[in-house]
């Protein structure tokens, strides 16, 4: 799939996705997400510096244009259900368009990272976020590089970057906060939230 120009991504990062289109896919299969408990990943945040969490993401999905800011999580570290919803959306597989509710750490996770780095408004581009069964399979066809038990199966891992921001030190910030795999490529840093454990 064409990768989209910075630029394009630009213009394109205040364009909602559609209330219509949250709403569709919430009730085909997001919908666990918005009866998400807030208290649900309490435990995974605890410890976390209030200076590290902004509660706030902003990401472009360079494999279909879509962007988003917002809010997903409160000062307390409650999630909030809508904003988690129109975020698995963004963080579909592009191949198909299944979605599958992504793990809030994971959101929590990305966010420390943007924020250790100080990276302001840039957004994280985002490569990869869920994967389905059937694109997971056609990437190992492809690559001996792609886990048959891929945390993107499980909603658990994301494949970014952050433009104007050398992934060496994406990758140094991900291995320092020890969350999870790190693993660096070429064009993206993988985070998950694994084992603790670099590549």
């Amino acid at each position: 799939m064409p990768i989209a120009t910075y630029d394009s991504m630009t213009r394109l990062f205040e364009t909602p996705i559609s209330r219509r289109i949250l709403i569709k896919r919430a009730l085909a299969g997001g919908a666990s997400a918005l009866l998400l408990p807030w208290w649900a990943a309490l435990p995974a945040q605890a410890g976390i510096p209030a200076e590290e969490v902004s509660g706030r993401i902003a990401v472009v999905n360079l494999h279909t244009n879509e962007s988003l800011r917002i809010r997903y999580r409160e000062k307390d570290g409650r999630f909030l259900p809508q904003a988690l919803a129109r975020l698995n959306h963004l963080f579909r597989c592009h191949y198909d368009n299944k979605e599958k509710p992504i793990d809030p750490a994971l959101y929590v996770l990305l966010d420390r990272i943007h924020t250790r780095l100080g990276a302001g408004q840039r957004p994280l581009l985002l490569i990869s976020g869920y994967r389905s069964p059937e694109y997971n399979r056609l990437l190992r066809a492809r690559s001996i590089g792609v886990a048959k038990q891929s945390y993107h199966l499980k909603g658990m891992a994301a494949d970014i970057r952050i433009r104007g921001i050398g992934l060496h030190k994406v990758r140094e910030e991900a291995v320092t906060l020890a969350q999870g795999g790190v693993g660096a490529y070429d064009r993206f840093i993988h985070v998950d939230l694994g084992p603790v454990r670099t590549w």
